[in-house]
């Protein structure tokens, strides 16, 4: 009975994401379907079902121990994730369109963005679990900025951050935007089939190794592709609404099936001296892009029904990075209980949700506080 409990945190996450929202009547859609609110509001429910997630592969070992349905969270961490890749790359071109001399200054102000919480928590991961990295100043300094990853869900920072730089430099210096958006599309499949051939590494924390690197990177082309043409698709979609959405969620749970037997026959893993299982990794790519594009297309038409709009989706959306970078911590640090005592997955589930939030709201502060210190020293120094 305490395995069903578990669902309570599905429900939790959903009722934050929904609570306080508008639903569109029969025949009429939200306006604002996929503006800046509505991406922060999917942005907020994606995180907080990665850390539910993560800590579902902790007290299920990954799968090995059965907790009911909650177990079947071990395989939802890249639906969770494309959202995030989804909607950077919508965002980035709807930005670069609509602001203007959006390309002036980017690196300085989008990197800073991503790079400040990203070195802050790898700092505090630093401190607090790999302490054997002080003792060598080399690896202590690289450690900082990621490498190794301290913190290994850490790596999607570092696929992003590329992505940006990518996303510069093919918009800077083409022509046009088709132009652009196909350098970059070529640039991300070369990053993505980089990272297929290097396989798994012993080595925790190594750069590109791992699927987790690259079977959602992709998803952040369909956003580029579905912001270009966002018009065009928003007016086909309602025409065929009424029978894409069932649809999809009925091919969507028929393929969740099939992608399962798909990485059971294939997968990630089948490699071995000799064989280093490209064949396979590529087949398992393709049915997760697949899985992951059928669920992204469910949230986008969700988002043209449902207006989200609550507190607590404001309030999280202004640290969701840091929520996301932060709750590792936690997960490690509980798993082993407190004061030598083994927690309950409920009281577990629920320490790492509360500590990971105070904690990306302290950071937050942190920021606040340095950033209005350096303002008075600009200050003083320029009177």
């Amino acid at each position: 009975m305490s395995d069903y409990l578990l669902m309570i945190y599905p429900a939790l996450i959903t009722i934050i994401l929904l609570f306080g929202g508008r639903i569109s009547k029969k025949g009429e859609f939200n306006t604002d379907s996929w503006s800046i609110s509505q991406s922060k509001a999917m942005q907020v429910f994606a995180a907080l079902m990665i850390i539910l997630h993560h800590v579902v592969q902790s007290v299920t070992g990954y799968g090995g121990v059965k907790k009911g349905l909650i177990t079947e969270w071990n395989s939802f961490g890249i639906l969770f994730t494309s959202i995030f890749f989804f909607f950077s790359g919508f965002g980035l071109y709807k930005s670069y369109k609509n602001k203007d001399n959006y390309l002036d200054g980017f690196l300085k102000k989008r990197l800073v963005k991503v790079i400040l919480p990203f070195v802050f928590t790898n700092i505090i991961y630093i401190l607090v679990l790999s302490k054997d990295v002080i003792n060598d100043p080399k690896l202590l300094f690289t450690s900082i900025f990621g490498y190794p990853l301290v913190n290994i869900n850490a790596w999607f920072m570092i696929v992003i951050i590329i992505l940006y730089i990518a996303f510069y430099m093919c918009f800077k210096t083409s022509k046009s935007d088709n132009a652009a958006i196909l350098k970059l599309t070529v640039f991300t499949c070369a990053l993505v089939a980089y990272s297929l051939t290097l396989g798994h590494s012993n080595i925790k924390g190594h750069w590109f190794t791992g699927e987790w690197w690259y079977n959602t990177t992709l998803i952040f082309i369909i956003g580029f592709l579905w912001a270009k043409h966002e018009e065009v698709l928003k007016a086909l979609l309602k025409k065929i609404y009424a029978v894409l959405f069932p649809a999809l969620i009925i091919i969507f749970y028929i393929w969740y099936g099939y992608t399962g037997y798909i990485l059971g026959r294939y997968g990630y893993y089948r490699e071995w001296e000799g064989h280093p299982g490209y064949r396979e990794k590529f087949i398992s790519l393709v049915a997760q892009m697949v899985l992951c594009m059928l669920y992204v297309m469910i949230m986008l038409l969700l988002n043209m029904k449902i207006e989200y709009k609550n507190k607590a989706l404001g309030f999280l959306g202004k640290m969701t990075y840091e929520i996301y970078l932060i709750h590792e911590l936690f997960r490690e640090l509980l798993l082993k209980g407190i004061g030598g005592k083994m927690l309950n997955d409920m009281t577990y589930i629920a320490l790492v949700y509360i500590f990971s939030i105070i904690s990306a709201w302290v950071i937050c502060l942190l920021y606040k506080a340095l950033k209005n210190i350096k303002n008075k020293v600009i200050e003083k120094y320029n009177e």
